[in-house]
């Protein structure tokens, strides 16, 4: 008989955890979140809890903790150097923490919610299931609390392209690289802003079909990382990848004529929606309040198409704004028919999104592939 204190076994993937039916309520977990912030907060500093900030980000937090659950994959992006440690390092400040216990106990706080989430989840729990989970979970929330009290603590959080490993160079056209050590944007484009087109050409009936670059965001954005781990992953098993970006339409205009909370609440709604069409293997990644990219694993041409068409169809089936159905158009790129990189990728999703919107048809045919020639599906509804 062996003698001494038990060792612990090392908290494996929980495969039978309740992720699906989790991730289908990350707005639910983050209402909580934020009540039980507001609830252990004093009454003084109730206002420094950043509200807003915790409904834009909170439900991507909590996304990235449930999946962490069941995927090792998904738990090292939570680790240092992980393409999500700057999003969950965040936490304290969302919570408006001034101190690093403060911050420690946010993400109590939401270690507790979601924790209540995953038993009301198990109506019949077996208890080898339940303590796997809760070992689990503890894991993950010591990850995202190693990350806020890091943040907390003064240490600088590096974003992901700026730590990574970099790849061996594929056959990307970028070759002139600056003093940083991470590979550019393509010298092509000039430096990206967050929206190139000003409101007022979203105005009339139809967007002027003018030449335009298509907009890359900079290498530091926080799910750029996540892509980069996806395409490693894909290279290494030969599996497909596809990148969908969803942008709402008449956003500016939207935002133009109505008072802030219906404006914050029609984005909401948007998201939402394309929220609840994501499968299991889905990552979303909200650049903007109107501006999604989803992550396709283990998705190629025609499953994309059918994932982007029941985006534009949930989207469109939300409540409607002033009476008309909310419009999105959808861009997407394959692995090694639209992109072998991050660049590529995100490049041809954003000029096959471009073309749908300027398009004005449901589907509009499909857009060119760079090996052969294929044409690859947009969509606009």
């Amino acid at each position: 008989m062996e003698l001494g204190p038990p060792r612990r076994r090392r908290a494996r993937p929980v495969a039978d955890a309740p992720v699906d039916a989790l991730l289908a309520r990350t707005q639910d977990l983050t209402k909580g979140w934020l009540l039980a912030l507001l609830e252990q907060a004093p009454l003084d500093e109730a206002p420094s809890i950043l509200a807003a900030d915790v409904a834009r980000d909170g439900p991507r937090v909590c996304d990235a903790v449930i999946r962490a659950l069941a995927d090792d994959t998904d738990l090292r992006r939570l680790q240092p150097g992980g393409a999500l440690e700057l999003l969950v390092s965040q936490t304290g400040e969302f919570a408006g923490a001034h101190s690093v216990d403060a911050a420690s106990r946010a993400v109590d706080a939401l270690g507790a919610v979601i924790w209540s989430a995953v038993r009301d989840a198990l109506p019949q729990p077996d208890p080898d299931q339940v303590s796997e989970l809760a070992e689990r979970l503890a894991v993950v929330i010591e990850l995202v609390r190693g990350a806020t009290l890091r943040r907390a603590a003064g240490e600088e959080v590096p974003a992901p392209a700026q730590i990574r490993p970099e790849r061996p160079a594929g056959p990307s056209p970028v070759s002139d690289p600056p003093p940083a050590p991470q590979a550019p944007p393509p010298p092509p484009r000039a430096a990206p802003a967050p929206r190139p087109e000003p409101p007022e050409h979203r105005e009339g009936e139809h967007r002027e079909p003018e030449h335009r670059e298509p907009e890359t965001p900079p290498p530091d954005a926080l799910w750029v990382g996540a892509i980069e781990d996806e395409i490693a992953r894909s290279e290494r098993g030969g599996t497909p990848l596809s990148l969908l970006l969803v942008e709402l339409e008449e956003s500016e205009r939207l935002a133009a004529v109505e008072e802030p909370h219906e404006v914050m609440a029609t984005f909401g709604r948007f998201a939402q929606a394309v929220r609840s069409v994501l499968r299991r293997q889905d990552t979303l990644a909200c650049e903007s309040d109107t501006r999604a990219w989803i992550i396709a694993r283990d998705t190629g041409r025609l499953g994309a198409q059918a994932l982007g068409s029941r985006v534009v169809g949930a989207v469109r089936a939300a409540p409607p704004w002033r009476g008309a159905p909310l419009s999105v158009s959808v861009g997407l790129a394959v692995l090694g028919e639209d992109g072998r990189d991050r660049e590529g990728l995100i490049e041809a999703a954003e000029e096959s999104r471009f073309a749908a919107e300027a398009s004005g048809i449901g589907v509009v045919g499909e857009g060119r592939s760079e090996e052969s020639g294929e044409r690859g599906p947009l969509l606009r509804g």
